[in-house]
Parts: C-alpha cells; structure tokens; sequence
C-alpha cells in the first residue's frame, strides 16, 4: 500500500474523530445555556458540517485508490459512505445548523445528540477496517489471558499435589482461596473481552448489562458447570441431594453459547473459568473441614475446567492466524500478479528494441521509460517484502522477494543507460520466471487455506503451532528455484568471461559476481532455518 494511501486514511480517521469531537462540544455548550445562542456556535456547526463533506469526499477517494491493491478496505469505506448517505447524517447536520440559526435551541440539542451517535456509530465501522492493527492487538490481548491461565493452571496442580501429599489444611486452603479469586478475576477479564468481541460482530449475543453474581453471595447459578449424568453421581459421593446444584454447576442455568467465532469461544472461556472457580471455592472449604478426598475431587475438575478453558484461548487464536493468512496472501498474490503483468510489459518492450528498427534518440528514450517502469516494480517488490518480513513466519519467500527486488533495480539501471543487450534481456526473464513461481506458490497456499477452511467444521486443531504463510514444501521447493537461478546465472557469467565479453565489462561483472555470491550465502542460510524450524525475523 502506498505512502499516499496510507496517510489518506489516517487524515479520514482524523476528520471523523475531529468532527465527533466539535459536535459532542457542541452539544455541551447547549445543554449549559439553553436560553440564548453562544457566540460562534453557529459557525462551529457549519465548521462540523465543513469537516463532514469533506469527510465524505475522503471516503470515495480513499476507496477509489485502495480498489486494486486492498478490495476489501475499499469495499468497507464505500459501506461507510453507504451507510452515512442512507442514515442522512449531512441533512440532519443541515438541519441543526437551521435550527440553531432560528434559536430552536431544544431541537437542536435533540438533532445533535442523534448526529453523536450517528457518528461514533460510523466511527466504529471505519476503525473496524484497521483490521491489523486490531487483530495485532487482540492477539497481544488473547496471550496475556493464555499466559495467566497457564499460570493458574500450575498453580491449580502444584495445590492439589501439595493436598495428595498431605500439605497442612489450613495453608492449601488459603492458598486455594487466592487462586479462586485469581481465576475470578480472568473470568471477568475475558467477559469483557467476549462483549468486545461481540460488539464488533454486531451479534450482540451477550448482554452488556448481564452481570455474573459472586460466588460469595450463595448464588447457585453463577457460572460453569459438568456434564448432567456425571454431576448426580459426584453430588451422591460427596453426600448432596442429586438433582440440586453441585459446587462448580453455576452453568446449569446458563446456556453455553453456540458459535466457532471469538465472542462464543470466550464467553464459553469465562464459564470453564466461572466452573473452574467454584471448584476452587469448593475445594478450599473442604480443606477447611478437613475433608482432603473430597477436596481432591474438586481440584481435579477445577485443573480439568482450566485446561478446557485454555483450548478455547488456543481455537481463538489459531482462527486468528488463519485469517490473517488469507488476507496477507490476498494482498501479496495481488501484488505479485501486478508486478507479473509489468514485468512481462517490460520484456516485451525490450525484445521489440533489442530487435532493431527504432531510431537511436527514439530508442534511448523508450529503454529510459521501460527503466522507469522496470524501478516502479523495484519498489512495489520491497513493500511485498515489509509485508511477508512483518508477518515473520516465511523463510523463502523474502528470500525471492529480495532476489526479484534486487534483479529489478539493477534491471532498471542498465535500461536507464540505454542497455537492451543480452545481460539485461537474461536478468527480465529471470524476472518474469521468479514472479511466475512465486506467484504459483501463494496460489497453491491459498487453495491449502480454502481446503483447511472447508475440511475444519469448527473442530479442533490437529497441531499446535503458529500456522506459517507457506507450508515447508512450498518453501523448500522456493529454494530450489532460487539454487537453480544461480546456477544458471553462475553459468551465464562464465560464459560471458569465455567468449571475452567480460573483459569489456569487468567492474559491472565484478559487483555481479559479488551480489551473486552474497545470493547464494543468504540461499544457504534460509535452507537451513527451514530444516531448523526458524522463521524470518
């Protein structure tokens, strides 16, 4: 994405926070001083309605120049722009800035408080196009949950070892009392986070205003919960009535919540943790009878709650990885494709000049033209290349970006210089060849994707692990091409010092076999971090 477009939707995101914030002042100083109008209220308003035009055009521009390189942002502000044409945002801005200019003070009060909502409401869809940076932060968010529950998870085991060993009562129980209210304490944590979840979904599944009741008030339908059958046996050993709530079945009157998408996943995370919880508390009171059997059952299913919690954490962000596979490799086969189409332009330039019949000056200025073009595709390879390097889960990949980024400014250099020879024939087709398996390789990850997609139906993982761009074959066979590329290349040079042409172009050929040479070392090592597991960083 370029510079240009990425400060288009920075200013977007300004003007609509700009404009929210002069209409919630707007509204302030109205509901201070209904009576008469403050001065220079009016032109703040129009200044609002000034910034909301301008907005808008924004909108269109900013989709129109992202349509080829990011379909689905530009799709998004067209929604936005959709969405603000049909709710009337600009007529009822019209309309309060009438109002206030004939002191209808009260109505206008009224037309802004419905403008705020309108425009937070669009200020939400928009930021929810900055999908990057929010699954960055949402995947930082879900590890610091996993992190504390891997934590009280040691913790739940080293207690009830410490009970099957035949710790001191008192203490274990003390010690399971503050883990309770740990676990309580992640469980309201990662509510909040399903109702964010949700909120951005729009489901609104999850009441914001459901609030769980503590386990200390005897609410016997808090959280979590076991299966039925197994619940009546534990309840008669452990001397309850079957049929009425068990420690750790605060879910019975819960539904779990159905759904493969982040806000169900967490929000069943909060009950395992809810469940885990009670079992805790349960455990801690039995220690306190000194019924340590009994407790030892509570903390089996509190440990067996906490590890399914955490594989909800994990499913959370093993679908996070995979949508930010699909959209990366939608946005490198784009861009490859692009680069694939140039590349193939340029070629077929140079072979029309290589082949003669163009006048001298009329044939310096078309090489320097298609050496523009061949720089332009220079460039848009080293924003691919930030783009896989950021992601840091492919090793080849870079690899060929970096070889197709180099190739192409020196390509473009002996263009610039008139240069339509043979060297500079030999390094576009090399180009085109590099582009076209690249390009064949995020095509066949793309259709891995769709099938692991199709083939998943919501189950569980089958190994644990951050999915990677490409999987390893693909890497591996990425490499061989890049060894086969110098090979041929290596060749290429020999044959140029045997026929003598290499004399006429030593120093060039020099820096030749130097990046050439630098090629192979970097093909060396990106071989052995993929035998060795290692990503780029």
């Amino acid at each position: 994405m370029s510079t240009r477009v990425i400060v288009a939707g920075r200013k977007a995101r300004m003007r609509g926070v700009a404009a929210v914030g002069l209409l919630v002042a707007a509204a302030g100083i109205l509901a201070a001083a209904p009576g008469d109008a403050p001065p220079g209220l009016v032109d703040r308003e129009q200044e609002v309605l000034r910034q909301y035009r301008d907005l808008e055009r924004s909108f269109l521009r900013l989709a129109d120049l992202l349509a080829a390189s990011d379909p689905p942002r530009a799709a998004l502000l067209r929604s936005v722009f959709d969405k603000a044409r049909e709710e009337q945002v600009g007529d009822r801005l019209d309309t309060i800035v009438d109002l206030l200019e004939k002191g209808q003070f009260l109505k206008a009060g009224t037309s802004q408080a419905g403008a705020i909502e309108q425009f937070r409401a669009l200020l939400d869809l928009l930021e929810s196009g900055d999908t990057d940076r929010q699954q960055a932060s949402t995947k930082q968010e879900v590890r610091q949950y996993l992190a504390r529950l891997a934590k009280a998870l040691a913790r739940q085991r080293d207690i009830e070892g410490s009970t099957e060993a035949g710790g001191r009562e008192a203490e274990l129980a003390e010690r399971q009392r503050a883990l309770a209210e740990e676990t309580r304490a992640l469980a309201e944590d990662i509510q909040g986070f399903a109702r964010r979840m949700d909120a951005r979904a729009g489901s609104g599944r999850f009441d914001a205003g459901r609030e769980r009741p503590s386990p200390e008030e005897g609410d016997p339908s808090a959280a979590g919960g076991t299966d039925g059958g197994k619940r009546s046996e534990e309840q008669a050993a452990e001397g309850g009535e079957p049929g009425t709530p068990a420690p750790g079945d605060a879910a019975a009157a819960e539904a779990e919540p159905q759904g493969d998408d982040d806000a169900a996943r967490a929000q069943r995370t909060r009950q395992r943790l809810a469940a885990a919880e009670k079992r805790m508390r349960s455990a801690r009171e039995r220690l306190e009878e000194a019924r340590r059997q009994d407790a030892r059952r509570d903390q089996e299913k509190a440990v067996e709650e906490l590890e399914t919690a955490r594989a909800e954490l994990e499913e959370i962000l093993r679908q996070m990885r995979e949508q930010e596979v699909e959209r990366l490799l939608v946005q490198l086969e784009t861009r490859v494709r692009e680069m694939l189409k140039a590349e193939r332009q340029v070629l077929a330039g140079v072979d029309g000049l290589a082949a003669g019949g163009t006048p001298g000056r009329e044939r310096e200025l078309e090489a320097a033209r298609l050496g523009r073009e061949q720089q332009a595709i220079a460039t848009e390879a080293a924003r691919a290349l930030l783009l896989v390097r950021d992601d840091g889960s492919a090793v080849a990949i870079p690899q060929a970006l970096e070889s197709i980024r180099d190739d192409a400014a020196q390509a473009a250099g002996r263009l610039g210089r008139g240069d339509v020879g043979g060297t500079t024939r030999g390094l576009l087709t090399d180009l085109v060849t590099n582009l076209e398996e690249l390009l064949a390789a995020l095509e066949k990850s793309q259709r891995d994707q769709e099938q692991r997609e199709a083939g998943a139906g919501g189950g569980r993982p089958q190994e644990m692990g951050e999915q990677p761009l490409v999987d390893k074959l693909s890497e591996l066979k990425m490499i061989r091409s890049l060894q086969l590329r110098v090979n041929a290349r290596t060749q290429r040079f020999a044959q140029l010092l045997d026929d003598g042409a290499g004399r006429v172009e030593a120093p060039e050929l020099r820096a030749a076999l130097e990046r050439l040479a630098e090629r192979q070392r970097k093909i060396e090592r990106a071989a052995h971090d993929i035998v060795a597991g290692r990503t780029e960083d």
